[in-house]
């Protein structure tokens, strides 16, 4: 053997094995190489904080201190001063995926297991050593390849002629067979120019002679550019690929356009080989911006969705680019852009988060002074419209979301055709809901394609009910006219789509059928007159079970001079009808009742009275088309749909009345608008609701959260006994009754949960957690409601009583009166009486000066925690010298007598 020579190359071997020790001794130092083996993590440190070394060969068992993992480890020895241009090489007993992808992601060069043969140790050492210094890296290529640069000089003019003579053919008259033949040529002549671009570069960084250009360019257009060089490949291969830029990265920079779009392009194409058939998406972020300049990161990763599902078909990209710095034969176009990026200023990092696969780099560029940024403003009369986005695979439906979002849209999705068309339909036939305006429709999914969706639509909806479609695609336009059969498509984006092609795209089919979709958003939002109708005194029957909801329509009639009687039932409407039909003018039936449902009730009225003298109608949240047609057998005339809009039901009362209906100016309404915005309760709304009676309005969300609670727990415990279809009543009833009153999120929560629960099929787990969740936010927003409100009328009384001093004998009342309202307050929250809320609030009223101390109680009564509250009365009374004896004389009884 022969001796160690004591100067570079140096090896550094951390392995306990000894006989991997004597391999690489008998190997690498008869061979020149000096070698030093190490097998404790002190020593290792040792060693490497004082040679400059050239390869750390690493066994993945290593005993680290602490036991950290080798990503760590590595890491920490990146940042020592001798270590920064070390490759290392990660050695293993046995064969294992994730080993090998763990070492290439920590940033490993390479990755051998054992048995290694000598001839294999030395060769990879040789490569590791000239790949160490780029100078002998760039010197071996340029004398390797100087034969191929010379022949590509010359053929470099010769493929650009060819390319251009292509492209000019496929714009004259061609068969079908010879368009897609000229079409394949251009596409591979293009792709052999990139190629030629690619080896020029080469020879070019190999002498030092690169100068990078620094012109203008904008990153749409770039995109634009960069589609069309892969769109080839991704057909062939049936990849789909996605672009994720945000609006808010900057599109007019200033930088060397070409070479950055060939670098896009090498890895987005060494990703469709290694990806296995994967989607692929390039993002791009803004990390840093500042006045003149941005910092970009680029990643071409498979992963968007926010499922924790980890993913590794792109790992071996990261893998093939750092075996392209060090093996000469791996990849030129993987060096190349390696290379472009250093020489660009920006760095490579191959780790990626949140359980995704790729590579990312970073590169700073000049933001353009002289912006030719486009804008993506919305017209206002285009704003809110309602887009549906069909796609299966979640990261599409993320980054079109996501543009859609942007762009001032409101956005939905739909992952299969079944699905997509029942959110369009319900969305049409519902009253209670918008129709969608607008169909993203990703043409190619598994199982029903795009074109099943269209024959759908066109078969099952009416012209004027069918939202607009855009096909999303990565086919042919041709080939998608050929498949489509029946249905009509407006407009077509093709894989992978920017957020500039999506905007113009979205712009000219909106612009083109604009009368449609801008007429509903321009009147919903500018609508600002209601109507008012004298009833003459006309007796009207409200039939409903439920007290909020009997006292919004009782409110809505007497104000325009109806009379206005109530029944609690079905059974209870047949009986005060049958006998004397002549008595009613017309029926608000609501459906869902105990005892007798609306229908039935109808029914049997019908026996003794016809729908041109008694009109009848349905008042109810099931607005769908077959409870239009189940209401029209039962006998009744109309639909009115809850919540109740006071203006449809005065209206249609009016027309099956022959009543006049009479215009007024809703702008110049007393009804002045809260300061405060509730993420449950839009208050103006609900007011608005009981036509402006304020009082009533807060009585009624306060009688609401009693009737929710009480409902919620009748929710839980049909769905505990197996009763889904009665839980799913309850849960309609509590729809109904919060959207009468605007609590609208936890409306629609009680809705899809009320849908979940009546579809066998379905799981209602997800739909039941967020009712949880939106019950019990509601409640708590209702009582910050309620005790704001209740606050605001002391204030006002107190304001009354100082200006009128005669008028305050309440809060001058003698303590014994409190006491008597105190112990009947206990008595109330004892018994879990749900008055209790209703004597607090009065008490509010009347001892205006205790407000502050009774507070902790009435937080507890509004959630309903009595046990709580009666804790919080008996401090009270405690610090206010009314002790427990005190309540026992009153003739209070305790909570075990209760």
């Amino acid at each position: 053997m022969k001796s160690l020579v004591k100067n570079e190359p140096v090896i550094v071997l951390a392995d306990v094995d000894l006989s991997h020790i004597d391999f690489y001794q008998q190997v690498l130092s008869e061979n020149g190489y000096w070698l030093r083996s190490v097998a404790t993590p002190d020593k290792l440190n040792t060693i490497l904080e004082q040679h400059p070394v050239n390869i750390l060969v690493l066994s993945y068992d290593f005993p680290f201190n602490g036991g950290e993992v080798i990503q760590k480890e590595i890491k920490n020895i990146r940042l020592l001063p001798t270590c920064k241009n070390t490759r290392i090489i990660v050695t293993s007993n046995r064969f294992s995926e994730e080993e090998k992808r763990t070492a290439y992601q920590a940033g490993a060069a390479d990755y051998l297991v054992y048995p290694i043969g000598p001839d294999e140790l030395f060769l990879k050492m040789g490569t590791q050593l000239i790949a160490g210094s780029r100078k002998g890296v760039m010197g071996a290529l340029s004398r390797s390849f100087n034969v191929l640069s010379q022949v590509n000089m010359q053929l470099y003019p010769l493929l650009a002629t060819s390319a251009s003579c292509a492209q000019i053919l496929l714009q004259t008259s061609l068969s079908n067979k010879q368009a897609i033949y000229v079409d394949s040529l251009h596409r591979s002549l293009k792709r052999a120019g990139v190629l030629s671009d690619n080896l020029r570069d080469f020879e070019e960084l190999s002498t030092d002679f690169l100068t990078l250009e620094n012109t203008p360019f904008d990153l749409d257009q770039l995109l634009e550019s960069l589609r069309e060089y892969i769109l080839g490949e991704a057909e062939r291969r049936e990849v789909e690929l996605l672009f994720d830029v945000p609006m808010d990265v900057p599109r007019s920079l200033i930088g060397d356009p070409d070479r950055l779009r060939r670098v896009l392009l090498n890895f987005i194409s060494e990703a469709l080989i290694v990806g296995g058939g994967c989607p692929i998406i390039l993002s791009i972020e803004a990390t840093k911006l500042t006045e003149g300049s941005v910092s970009l990161e680029f990643s071409v990763h498979e992963k968007l969705s926010a499922d924790s599902q980890p993913y590794y078909h792109l790992d071996e990209l990261a893998e093939r680019a750092s075996m392209a710095m060090s093996e000469v034969d791996e990849s030129l176009n993987l060096l190349i852009s390696c290379c472009l990026i250093e020489a660009m200023g920006g760095s490579i990092y191959s780790d990626m988060p949140d359980e995704d696969s790729g590579i990312r780099f970073n590169i700073e560029l000049q933001v353009s002074s002289v912006s030719s940024e486009k804008s993506f403003a919305v017209p206002v009369d285009l704003r809110k419209l309602r887009v549906l986005v069909v796609d299966d695979n979640p990261s599409s439906i993320s980054v079109h979301t996501t543009i859609i979002e942007s762009l001032g849209f409101e956005c939905h999705s739909a992952n299969s055709v079944d699905s997509a068309f029942k959110a369009i339909e319900d969305s049409v036939l519902d009253l209670e809901g918008e129709p969608y305006d607008l169909i993203l429709l990703d043409w190619h999914m598994p199982g029903k394609k795009g074109f099943h969706l269209l024959e759908k639509l066109n078969s099952d909806m009416s012209p004027k009910d069918t939202p607009l479609v855009i096909v999303i695609s990565a086919f042919d336009k041709n080939k998608i006219e050929s498949e489509k059969g029946p249905g009509k498509i407006d407009g077509y984006l093709h894989k992978p789509i920017s957020a500039s092609v999506m905007f113009d795209t979205i712009m000219e089919v909106m612009g083109q059928n604009l009368p449609k979709t801008h007429q509903r958003i321009i009147n919903a939002q500018l609508q600002q007159t209601g109507v008012t109708v004298n009833g003459g005194g006309k007796r009207i029957l409200v039939v409903d079970d439920m007290p909020i909801n009997q006292r919004i329509a009782n409110e809505i009639l007497i104000s325009n001079d109806f009379q206005v009687e109530i029944a609690q039932s079905g059974r209870e409407a047949v009986v005060k009808v049958c006998p004397a039909p002549e008595l009613y003018d017309a029926i608000l039936m609501d459906l869902e009742m105990p005892d007798m449902n609306g229908l039935e009730a109808t029914r049997i009225i019908r026996e003794t009275a016809d729908g041109d003298t008694l009109p009848i109608f349905a008042v109810t949240a099931h607005t769908m088309e077959k409870d239009r047609q189940r209401c029209e057998a039962a006998g009744m005339n109309d639909h009115v749909a809850k919540p109740i809009d006071a203006d449809s039901l005065l209206q249609k009362l009016a027309v099956h009345l022959g009543l006049a209906v009479t215009s007024v100016d809703k702008s110049s309404s007393a009804i002045e608008p809260t300061d405060e915005e509730y993420e449950y309760v839009d208050i103006d709304e609900g007011i608005k609701r009981v036509m402006g009676n304020e009082t009533l309005y807060f009585k009624l969300l306060s009688d609401f959260v009693h009737q929710a609670r009480t409902l919620e727990s009748a929710v839980y415990q049909h769905i505990e006994e197996g009763q889904n279809v009665v839980a799913s009543e309850h849960a309609h009833t509590i729809a109904g009754s919060a959207g009468n009153l605007s609590v609208t999120a936890l409306r629609k929560s009680a809705k899809h949960l009320q849908i979940a629960l009546s579809t066998p099929e379905e799981n209602h787990e997800g739909p039941l957690s967020q009712f949880k969740r939106d019950m019990d936010n509601a409640i708590k927003e209702i009582g910050q409601i309620l005790l704001k409100h209740s606050s605001q009328h002391v204030s006002e009384t107190q304001a009354t009583s100082s200006d009128n001093p005669s008028g305050s004998a309440k809060s001058t009342s003698p303590s014994n009166a409190l006491d008597v309202r105190m112990m009947a307050l206990k008595a109330q929250i004892l018994s879990q009486d749900m008055m209790a809320i209703e004597s607090y609030y009065q008490l509010l009223v009347d001892f205006c000066d205790i407000a502050p101390q009774i507070k902790p109680i009435g937080d507890k009564l509004i959630e309903l925690d009595y046990t709580q509250a009666n804790k919080e009365l008996d401090d009270f009374l405690a610090s206010n010298g009314m002790t427990t004896d005190l309540v026992k004389e009153k003739g209070i009884p305790n909570a075990n007598q209760s």
